[in-house]
């Protein structure tokens, strides 16, 4: 049970990055939130009695409280209020995730995230909702979010019309509405005939669909857009604005208003989450730590005084490709270096040669910044250090709130000269979960998330 939800917790980490694995599927479809959507103009039938609705999202904006209900991804519905069916959208009131699945004439039952998404914005994840047997689930990465066991109604198993990027449905007097237009990206929305478990989720995540899957119906595989390319494939019949269902249903898609095809972020190979530097005795030590890594052949220390000529003094090896936290330790001896300041910086290099510097560190005068750090150790029970750099004196807040935003307990509230600092924070008294620390300074806000573990 407790690698279980290790697993679970890494695969959590991974959504609060730019997630590296979608980047290989190459385009993606871009939503303005204000009139752009896309839609089938068929009233498609998807036969998903039991079935699962999978994509790569990454949200641009979620408004605050107002207006309608939310802003929706995807939508398959048809007459206004209760008598539709599938309506996925981010709730204005707490920016959560909610798949509801509406039966006629009057039952609506909603499959809720554990989190809310505004601390997560411009950040890809990957979004799986099923219904069958088991229920009606909802997964965030692949880790099961709260579900209804007890409600099994067939999302999607209508003729109705299908929208991705907004809500579509129509009024009693039969004209139809579009509306809660989404704000962000979408890549490689995909529809199954049967209700997938977290492992069968988690092993095409990450991997575009051959011709194995999409060429014929056996695969279970009932509608596939993959947001590459714009074709005219007649389709509203208004040009090279659609996109192609790679399934053998054909359900393509027009877009509409502003919708437009991107290229999405590009590879992040390591996520460094801290870098840092002690001194003494003419010893400086230097640590860092990542949060994942992708092909990391491994790192060169650069150190340089401040005629700003950077030297190669070391190279520490990388772990290659990992998802799990990594931690790395440099010792450098400054006999023989006569200068008042010293500066480093680490050169993260890939197999194939590409590399990425990571910030400077000063050593032997104020820190330059001001820097929140990572956490360590994170995941935590039940102590964690909380550390952060003041350049100049500055009356500084450092506190600590859970997951909806409610403040549990301020660290630091005074004023702070120039230096490096640490606190502890002890959450004994606290139950398991994801909590956020923020550092407030001379109008610098930056905010950090931990998790803590029992």
């Amino acid at each position: 049970m407790k690698n279980l939800i290790i697993f679970s917790i890494l695969l959590f980490l991974l959504s609060s990055l730019e997630n590296f694995s979608q980047s290989s599927f190459g385009n993606a479809v871009d939503f303005d939130g204000n009139g752009d959507y896309a839609n089938t103009f068929n009233n498609p039938y998807f036969p998903t009695i039991n079935g699962t609705i999978e994509a790569w999202v990454k949200v641009s904006s979620i408004s605050l409280p107002g207006g309608n209900e939310g802003e929706a991804f995807v939508a398959k519905n048809e007459e206004q209020w209760n008598n539709g069916d599938l309506y996925v959208f981010f709730d204005y009131s707490n920016g959560r995730l909610k798949s509801r699945v509406q039966k006629p004439p009057s039952i609506e039952v909603d499959v809720i995230s554990n989190n809310n998404f505004w601390q997560n914005l411009n950040q890809w994840f990957h979004y799986a909702f099923t219904w069958g047997a088991g229920g009606m689930r909802m997964y965030i990465n692949g880790v099961l979010q709260n579900s209804q066991n007890n409600f099994n109604y067939s999302a999607l198993n209508n003729d109705y019309n299908f929208y991705v990027g907004a809500h579509g449905y129509r009024l009693h007097s039969g004209q139809y509405v579009v509306s809660d237009f989404f704000d962000g990206q979408m890549d490689e929305l995909r529809i199954w005939n049967y209700q997938k478990n977290s492992q069968q989720i988690i092993a095409l995540k990450d991997a575009p669909l051959d011709a194995a899957y999409y060429n014929t119906i056996d695969s279970g595989l009932v509608g596939y857009w993959r947001f590459d390319v714009l074709e005219d494939l007649g389709i509203n019949n208004d040009g090279a604005d659609d996109v192609r269902d790679f399934s053998v249903l054909h359900n393509h898609l027009d877009l509409a208003g502003d919708a437009h095809l991107v290229q999405p972020d590009p590879v992040i190979p390591v996520e460094l989450i801290s870098f840092k530097a002690e001194s003494a005795s003419g010893i400086v030590k230097l640590y860092w730590s990542t949060a994942i890594e992708l092909n990391n052949y491994g790192f060169e220390i650069e150190r340089c005084a401040e005629d700003r000529d950077w030297r190669t003094i070391g190279f520490v090896e990388g772990k290659g490709t990992t998802t799990e936290m990594q931690y790395y330790v440099y010792m450098d001896d400054l006999f023989g270096v006569n200068s008042e300041k010293i500066f480093y910086r680490l050169k993260q290099i890939d197999y194939n040669g590409q590399f990425e510097y990571s910030t400077e560190l000063e050593v032997g005068g104020p820190p330059a910044e001001f820097n929140l750090f990572q956490n360590y150790p994170n995941p935590f029970n039940p102590a964690t250090v909380i550390e952060y750099s003041v350049p100049n004196s500055s009356p500084i807040s450092l506190i600590v709130y859970n997951a909806l935003g409610q403040q549990i307990k301020k660290l630091v509230d005074e004023i702070k000269n120039p230096g490096y600092y640490q606190v502890d924070f002890d959450g004994s008294s606290l139950p398991s979960g994801f909590y956020f620390y923020t550092l407030s300074a001379d109008n610098i806000i930056s905010t950090r998330k931990m998790i803590l573990l029992k």
